[in-house]
């Protein structure tokens, strides 16, 4: 089946519309959802994996290989968003369950800690300011727990808080909770 649907027209489909294609096996419907989102869920994993980005990699084609096998059976019963969010954070916590396996086979170093993992990534220094305010954000973010941070990332990415709590399946004021002792870390230790 084809997708009748042009590139001016992209940005003004719904979700559902382009969802309910792609569920009947419409591509250009599916690679118009995986344009919108695929900025927000990457950026998602590399976030909540402490931008490794081999990782991110990973769990970002796993994400999309179980979205595509389970977009046949998606039931519209809010944004199709919060749906493709609680699978990332599905992988994302089968991702820490697999290292920690791994961790428990032999892969520790001779002291019996777990490897440290090396970023290659290196960026250009050519917007200072702008780019160590980021730095500082990442290594913050980095140091709260994981289901503030998740909140943080998926409050980034236009989630609801009612959404979120669905997610991480706690009540609604759990996660206002989680993002209020968020933002008041990130202001105690930006601010210094």
């Amino acid at each position: 089946m084809h997708c009748e649907y042009g590139q001016n027209q992209e940005n003004q489909l719904g979700d559902e519309l382009l969802t309910a294609a792609a569920a009947r096996g419409d591509e250009s419907a599916l690679e118009m959802l995986f344009e919108r989102y695929r900025r927000p869920l990457y950026a998602y994993f590399n976030r909540m994996l402490g931008n490794d980005v081999m990782s991110a990699d990973d769990c970002f084609q796993e994400l999309w290989i179980k979205v595509i096998n389970k977009l046949p059976d998606y039931r519209d019963e809010g944004k199709f968003s919060a749906w493709l969010f609680r699978i990332a954070r599905n992988q994302v916590l089968e991702h820490f369950r697999r290292e920690k396996s791994r961790a428990k086979i032999g892969a520790l170093t001779e002291e019996g800690e777990v490897p440290e993992q090396v970023n290659f990534t290196s960026e250009p220094r050519s917007l200072v300011g702008a780019q160590e305010l980021n730095e500082q954000l990442e290594e913050l973010l980095a140091r709260l727990p994981a289901e503030q941070r998740e909140v943080f990332i998926m409050r980034q990415n236009d989630l609801s808080f009612k959404e979120i709590a669905k997610i991480q399946r706690c009540p609604v004021n759990t996660a206002l909770g989680r993002m209020h002792n968020c933002l008041k870390f990130l202001r105690q230790h930006l601010c210094q």
